[in-house]
């Protein structure tokens, strides 16, 4: 027995031109360790709910370590989240997630990322956000997709304007630093989605689609 027998999730591959995606593995996490030192964000601008970047590296590669085993742990049918890891011609450079709620009735997915900093403005987001989104509409029948930036991350909320996302409301929250910050939320339906990639090479889709009950 292999692992994506184990792990149907595992078996999971995206590929378009030099970018892949496939979920993370335990051989992922000193790679992506190794990049996110020193942070991910620029100029201090708050990204996440969790303040899992700041501190020493062992800090970060720890925080790091335990929210993909976390994430596995706890993932049943009904809440799931697939962390995947990004390479760009072989090298890795960050982070696309996404998370489901009841999807066989919901179809909404939700998503997060983040890149190393020396890959930023590059276009990378918007191509990995593009592959997740192309996926989950042609694969997993995926008609709703979330997300959300914090007021002031305007490199987040560009991605999604590309890809024909909608504003859909704001909220307060307590962001990484402890402070109240507003938080954007954003919506984008499947006949909405503007792609920013070509064809998307898909592998394992249906492992995941029996693995996950969902019936397209």
């Amino acid at each position: 027995m292999n692992i994506e027998l184990i792990w149907p999730p595992y078996s999971l591959h995206l590929r378009s031109g030099d970018m892949e995606l496939s979920p993370v593995r335990e051989g992922d996490l000193p790679e992506l360790a190794q990049i996110a030192k020193g942070g991910v964000r620029r100029d201090g601008i708050e990204a996440f709910l969790i303040d899992w970047d700041s501190g020493s590296d062992e800090e970060v590669a720890r925080s790091l370590a335990q929210y993909h085993w976390a994430t596995r742990a706890n993932f049943t049918v009904d809440e799931w989240t697939i962390e995947f890891t990004v390479r760009v011609g072989g090298r890795v450079v960050g982070i696309q997630g996404v998370n489901g709620s009841r999807y066989p009735l919901t179809r909404t997915v939700s998503t997060g990322s983040w890149l190393a900093k020396k890959e930023q403005g590059r276009g990378f987001g918007t191509k990995m956000r593009s592959m997740v989104v192309s996926t989950f509409i042609e694969h997993f029948g995926a008609g709703r997709f979330e997300t959300a930036y914090i007021a002031g991350n305007d490199a987040s909320r560009r991605v999604s304007e590309k890809l024909g996302y909608s504003p859909n409301g704001d909220h307060v929250i307590i962001a990484q630093q402890g402070r109240p910050r507003t938080e954007n939320k954003m919506v984008l339906r499947a006949e909405d989605f503007r792609s920013s990639v070509g064809e998307v090479q898909v592998a394992g889709a249906e492992a995941v689609r029996s693995f996950l009950g969902i019936e397209t």
